[in-house]
């Protein structure tokens, strides 16, 4: 006699769960089906299908397998993700897939394989180079290890006539995460490197500022021109004259740290080559190291700043830059001295000098932009209508010294003038809430999202001066919009400064 309910028990029996990895397992030799078992399998996520996998990929090598067993994130496919890292131009993809698997396992033995994968000798233009740069995303996720940062030194002070000058950006980019000192000297060196057109001192800047106080001592050396191999690198590529002290004093000024002043002031007593070259053959090394003085906010070197300032025998661009340096030094006390070069005479019956014009300009500009309500009731020079440019600059000036007679010290009041849709006067409400301490600097931060590139670059400087490490909000602040605005081509530089910034003050 037959019986139903066996016969549906022995079909039940035949039928495969889809939600057991083993009837997957099963088919993955499958010509036929063993594709949709390699889906099904991630689509699970069971920790019992890595090793069957694994199998497989050790005969076949192919790339959807490797991408399967990277999903699992399953430390047992270490040595696998390892051995996929000696790559040939064949392998690349593979190797590539295994770096970033390695980086969502991060695991001390796996480092050589990947750094050997990093430093591996390339043609310049080839497909493969995304395998360093894959390694190089991979190995920012592991704890610091001296072998790293060596790694990423080596592919960093690798020339363009030997590899990708992209691969050098990403290199210094990634150690600016790592913070090493061990790589300051070489990211000083990177300062001043250029290939295909290119450079690579901005992700080079960051990085230093992110190492901060141990990269002072570097770029002293730079900038007493000791440092034997930027100068073997002068004589070989052709360094325009005050090339070398302009960049070390522009990093050394925001790091903001006193011992680099002493440095800085030896170094104002010395000639200006880039000056002395002539226009268009040099770089002015003092306007640097001048600014950096007034970056660096030690009230000691207003004497050496108005005294540059105050000095007609001075190159107009170094007493512009002691204009714009007493702005940042923040001392009321220079105001006299800022009024007194805005009366600088620039005209002579009808002949004009550009120079003193260019001191005027200077001058009254770092007067208004520093001036509190008690220094705003002055008049501002006459100037001939024909002259647009310095009208503009008076009129600019007369903008900022009414909004501190208007807003005093009311913190609110220069947080509503943020908004204005007049620049200037919301120039001058980000730098009187910058110098009110933390509770400024908390309205600045609001308005890091602000569309007016102009107006962002000034809450920028206001919260590099003033911010520090304690300043969370800011750094809050730039992570948010460093993630907005970081796909957005058009606002590249701002995002490079946003970093910048908070390097600079996390480290502060």
């Amino acid at each position: 006699m037959r019986r139903p309910w066996l016969l549906a028990l022995v079909l039940v029996g035949c039928v495969s769960d889809p939600q057991d990895p083993k009837t997957w397992i099963k088919k993955l030799d499958d010509p036929r089906e063993g594709k949709d078992a390699i889906r099904e399998l991630v689509r699970i996520s069971d920790p019992a299908a890595v090793e069957p996998l694994i199998a497989l990929y050790r005969k076949n090598k192919d790339p959807e397998l490797l991408k399967a067993i990277a999903h699992f994130k399953d430390k047992r496919a270490i040595p696998l993700m390892t051995e996929a890292l000696d790559y040939s131009e064949e392998s690349c993809d593979n190797a590539a897939t295994a770096a970033n698997a390695l980086g969502n396992t991060p695991d001390p033995s796996a480092i050589d394989p990947m750094v050997k994968a990093l430093v591996k000798s390339l043609p310049i233009k080839t497909r493969c180079n995304i395998v360093k740069l894959e390694v190089m995303k991979a190995l920012q996720k592991f704890p610091r290890d001296p072998r790293i940062t060596d790694a990423f030194v080596k592919v960093l002070l690798t020339s363009a006539d030997e590899q990708d000058f992209f691969i050098n950006s990403n290199a210094a980019k990634a150690l600016s995460s790592f913070g090493d000192q061990r790589a300051a000297p070489a990211l000083v060196r990177g300062l001043f490197m250029t290939g295909r057109g290119t450079d690579i001192f901005q992700p080079c800047r960051v990085a230093l500022l992110a190492i901060g106080q141990p990269a002072i001592a570097p770029l002293v050396q730079t900038l007493k021109r000791e440092n034997q191999d930027v100068e073997a690198d002068a004589k070989k590529f052709e360094f325009p004259p005050g090339l070398i002290e302009q960049k070390a004093s522009i990093i050394l000024g925001e790091l903001r740290n006193k011992s680099a002043v002493a440095p800085l002031l030896e170094a104002l007593t010395k000639k200006d080559e880039g000056l002395a070259a002539g226009a268009g053959k040099g770089v002015s090394s003092h306007q640097s190291e001048i600014v950096a003085l007034g970056q660096i906010g030690d009230p000691e070197t207003e004497k050496t700043l108005i005294g540059i300032l105050s000095d007609p025998k001075r190159n107009s661009k170094e007493r512009a830059a002691a204009a714009e340096a007493l702005n940042m030094l923040g001392l009321q006390s220079s105001l006299p001295a800022l009024w007194k070069a805005a009366q600088t005479k620039f005209i002579s019956g009808t002949t004009i000098d550009p120079e003193a014009g260019a001191v005027a300009a200077a001058a009254v500009t770092g007067y208004s932009r520093l001036a509190e309500a008690e220094g705003a009731n002055v008049t501002m020079p006459k100037v001939p209508e024909e002259i647009a440019d310095m009208n503009e600059v008076m009129e600019n000036a007369k903008k900022r010294l009414e909004l501190a007679k208007q807003c005093k010290k009311d913190q609110a009041c220069y947080t509503a003038a943020l908004s204005d849709k007049d620049g200037i006067k919301a120039e001058k409400a980000a730098l009187m809430l910058a110098r009110m301490g933390q509770p400024g600097l908390i309205e600045l931060s609001k308005h890091l999202n602000t569309n007016d590139q102009d107006l962002r670059r000034i809450v920028l400087l206001g919260i590099a001066q003033y911010a520090n490490k304690s300043s969370k909000e800011c750094i809050a602040a730039l992570d948010k919009q460093i993630e907005i605005d970081h796909t957005k081509p058009p606002l590249r530089g701002l995002v490079e400064e946003m970093r910048a910034v908070q390097a600079e003050i996390s480290n502060r």
